[in-house]
C-alpha cells in the first residue's frame, strides 16, 4: 500500500504539471510516429512504382515476389520474437491501461516501427493508425519510466501518448482524445483530458509542420449539402452500415480459425501466413494499384473517377477480402483507414443505388463517401464521437455534423441492437491469457461520480473485495469518506484497486 500512498500527490498537483508532461509526450511522440508515417509514405509510393514497372518488365514482378518472401521471414521474426507487435496494437494498449497487461515498451517500440513499416507499405491492406497508437503509447511509457512515474502518472501518461499516436497518424488532435476517451479509458477525467488533450495538439503541431497543413483526406471537391427533406436517407443509410459493421466485426474476429483451416489445407506454418496475402495482393497490384494499402489512395479516387455500381462492387469484395487476410495473418497492421476505406466505397454505393432511384443528385455523391466513412467506422468501433471527429478532421470540413451524427448514430443503434461489441475490446478479451494473475499490484484510480451511484452511500456500493474508496473531491476540495458519505454526481472518488480489478470497477461504478 505504500506504493499507493506515494500517487495521491498527483492529485492535487497543479494544472501546469500535466501540460508539461502532455508537451513532453506530443513532442516525442510526434516525432516517432511522423517519422513512421514518413517512411511508410515514401516506401509505399516505391511499391507501387515497381507494380507500374512490373506491368511491362518480367523481372521487375520476380524482384516483387521475391521481396514478398524476404518480407515473410524478416517480420516472421520480429513478430515472434515480440507477440504483443502483431495486430493492430490498440488491444494491447486496453489491456495495458485496463491493468491487464504489462507491457516491455523498448521491445515493442523499435519492432513495431520496423515491422509496421515493412508490412504496411508492402501493398498489404493495414493502416497505420494502430500501430501509431501503440507506438504513442509505448513511447509514453518510457518516458513514464524514466521519470520513474507512479502508476497512476504512467497510466495517464500511456493513455496521451495513444492520442498523441492517432493525432499524428491522421492530423486528428480532438479525434485524438475522444477515441482515448469513448475506447480506451472510458472516462472523462480531470487528470486524463488536460495531459491528453495538450499531448494530442503538441503532437499534431510536430504532424503539421512536417507534413504540412493540408487534411489528410480533403476532398477534391466541395461537399453538397442535403435537404432537410432528405434527412429520412441518412437513417437508412446508418442502418444499413451498422448492419454491414456487424458482419465486418463477425468475420474479422472469426480469422484465426480461418487461418487454422488455411494452414492445415496448405501445410502451412503459422508464421508463413503472411505468404497468403502477399500471393493474392500481386494481381491486384497489377491492375489496380489504386487499391493497394490502408485505402488512402481508393478514398481519393472515389470522387473524382466515374466508377460503375458493378465496379464499386467488385472493389468492395476485393477490399473486404484482402483487408481481412492482411490483418488475420498477424503482420503488424491496423484496421482504422481499411474501415474507412470500406466505409467510403460503401457509402458512394448507397448513393448510387439513391441516385438510380431517384432519390439523391449525382452532385450529392461526394458526401456519401464521407458520410460512409463516419458510420461504418462509428458501428465497428462503437465509438460514434469518435468517427464523427475522427472524419471531419481528415476531411477538414465542418458544415456536416448533422448529417455525419445522424448516419454513425443510426449505425450504432443498428450494431447495438444486434449484440455487436466494440471490435478492439472483442479483440483484447481473444489475446488475453485464459489466466490473470491474482498477484497484480494495488494502485490508486479516479473515477468520476455517475448517475449510476449517485445519491448512494459508500457502503451501499457492492465493490470487489479488497477495493477501497479513499476520498473524493467536491467542488475542487478533497474530503475523506466513510461509510455513510453520500456520493454526488460531478465529484470524482479516489478509490485503491488491484491493477487486474481496473476494468471490472470502472463497469461496476461508471455509467
Amino acid at each position: 500500500m505504500e506504493e499507493t500512498k506515494q500517487e495521491f500527490h498527483y492529485v492535487s498537483s497543479s494544472i501546469m504539471v500535466s501540460v508539461l508532461r502532455g508537451i513532453l509526450v506530443g513532442i516525442v511522440v510526434g516525432l516517432v510516429v511522423s517519422l513512421f508515417r514518413l517512411f511508410i509514405g515514401h516506401s509505399f509510393e516505391g511499391l507501387v512504382h515497381l507494380y507500374h514497372l512490373a506491368r511491362q518488365d518480367l523481372f521487375v514482378l520476380f524482384a516483387i515476389v521475391a521481396g514478398y518472401i524476404i518480407l515473410t521471414l524478416v517480420l516472421s521474426w520480429l513478430t515472434g520474437k515480440e507477440p504483443a507487435v502483431r495486430g493492430s496494437g490498440i488491444p494491447q494498449v486496453e489491456g495495458e491501461l485496463k491493468g491487464l497487461m504489462d507491457s516491455n515498451w523498448w521491445s515493442i517500440l523499435w519492432r513495431k516501427f520496423i515491422g509496421g513499416i515493412l508490412a504496411i507499405s508492402s501493398g498489404l491492406m493495414l493502416g497505420r493508425e494502430g500501430p501509431s497508437i501503440q507506438l504513442g503509447a509505448m513511447t509514453a511509457k518510457g518516458l513514464a519510466n524514466r521519470l520513474q512515474l507512479a502508476p497512476l502518472e504512467t497510466r495517464i501518461l500511456i493513455a496521451s501518448g495513444a492520442a498523441a499516436g492517432l493525432s499524428a497518424a491522421f492530423n486528428a488532435p480532438i479525434a485524438g482524445l475522444l477515441f482515448v476517451v469513448e475506447e480506451v479509458y472510458r472516462h472523462f477525467s480531470r487528470l486524463v483530458w488536460i495531459t491528453t488533450l495538450t499531448a494530442s495538439l503538441v503532437a499534431n503541431a510536430v504532424s503539421l509542420w512536417i507534413f504540412g497543413l493540408t487534411p489528410v483526406l480533403q476532398m477534391p471537391i466541395e461537399l453538397p449539402v442535403l435537404a432537410l427533406n432528405q434527412y429520412w436517407i441518412l437513417i437508412l443509410m446508418g442502418s444499413l452500415l451498422g448492419l454491414a459493421g456487424y458482419h465486418y466485426q463477425r468475420v474479422i474476429l472469426s480469422m484465426s480459425r480461418v487461418y487454422q483451416g488455411i494452414g492445415r489445407f496448405l501445410k502451412l506454418s503459422p508464421r508463413f501466413y503472411p505468404l497468403v496475402p502477399f500471393s493474392l495482393i500481386i494481381p491486384v497490384g497489377l491492375i489496380w494499384p489504386e487499391l493497394l494499402g490502408g485505402g488512402h489512395e481508393l478514398v481519393m479516387h472515389l470522387p473524382q473517377a466515374p466508377y460503375s455500381f458493378g465496379m464499386l462492387i467488385l472493389f468492395l469484395l476485393i477490399r473486404f477480402a484482402l483487408s481481412m487476410l492482411s490483418y488475420g495473418s498477424g503482420l503488424p497492421g491496423g484496421i482504422f483507414l481499411p474501415i474507412l476505406a470500406l466505409g467510403s466505397v460503401l457509402g458512394l454505393l448507397i448513393g448510387t443505388g439513391l441516385t438510380a432511384l431517384g432519390l439523391v443528385a449525382v452532385e450529392d455523391l461526394p458526401l456519401f463517401i464521407v458520410l460512409g466513412m463516419a458510420g461504418y467506422f462509428g458501428a465497428i468501433s462503437k465509438a460514434p464521437l469518435t468517427g464523427i471527429i475522427l472524419v471531419t478532421e481528415m476531411v477538414g470540413d465542418m458544415h456536416h455534423l448533422m448529417p455525419l451524427g445522424l448516419v454513425t448514430l443510426s449505425a450504432y443503434i443498428v450494431m447495438d441492437l444486434l449484440n455487436g461489441a466494440p471490435i478492439y475490446e472483442a479483440m483484447l478479451e481473444r489475446i488475453l491469457p485464459d489466466h490473470m494473475a491474482e498477484t497484480s499490484k494495488a494502485t490508486f484510480i479516479e473515477i468520476p461520480v455517475s448517475a449510476k451511484i449517485s445519491g448512494r452511500r459508500v457502503t451501499d456500493l457492492n465493490l470487489p473485495e479488497g477495493v477501497l474508496i479513499t476520498g473524493q473531491i467536491n467542488h475542487g476540495r478533497s474530503e475523506i469518506v466513510h461509510g455513510q458519505t453520500i456520493l454526488y454526481l460531478g465529484n470524482t472518488i479516489h478509490l485503491v484497486v488491484r491493477t487486474h480489478q481496473i476494468d471490472a470497477v470502472k463497469s461496476l461504478l461508471l455509467d
